[in-house]
């Protein structure tokens, strides 16, 4: 009951998290650093088949519920167009997907929680 009175005020913002034993980081913190890991991999499905969607993290989030101990963290995204020989391309001579960088997937959810990160 507590989740649908919605967030208390104090929502705060982060440049690194640390989840399922890898340490995100926001595209803005990393533009000028040498490693990076500002990249989400997910499965969904869209029309029916199932995709691989891949994103940037612009933003996290954790925000505080009225009694709740715990704090909710949610990823803020920008999602690339999953489409097979549109927005992605498998290269099987090195075993490697290409992600078209300015093909974005418009019907999405900016969110994702960094438990369900793979």
């Amino acid at each position: 009951m507590t989740l649908t009175c919605g967030p208390n005020s104090k929502t705060t913002s982060w440049n690194i998290y640390f989840v399922n034993g890898y340490k995100f980081h926001t595209k803005a913190w990393s533009d000028e650093k040498k490693t990076t890991n500002i990249d989400l991999y997910d499965k969904g499905v869209t029309d029916g088949r199932e995709d691989d969607f891949y994103d940037i993290i612009h933003h996290i989030y954790e925000f505080e519920y009225f009694g709740l101990t715990k704090k909710i963290m949610l990823f803020y995204c920008e999602w690339f167009d999953p489409t097979f020989d549109v927005g992605t391309r498998f290269h099987s001579q090195y075993n490697i997907f290409e992600i078209k960088l300015s093909g974005r997937y418009t019907p999405y959810d900016p969110f994702m929680l960094p438990q369900k990160v793979i």
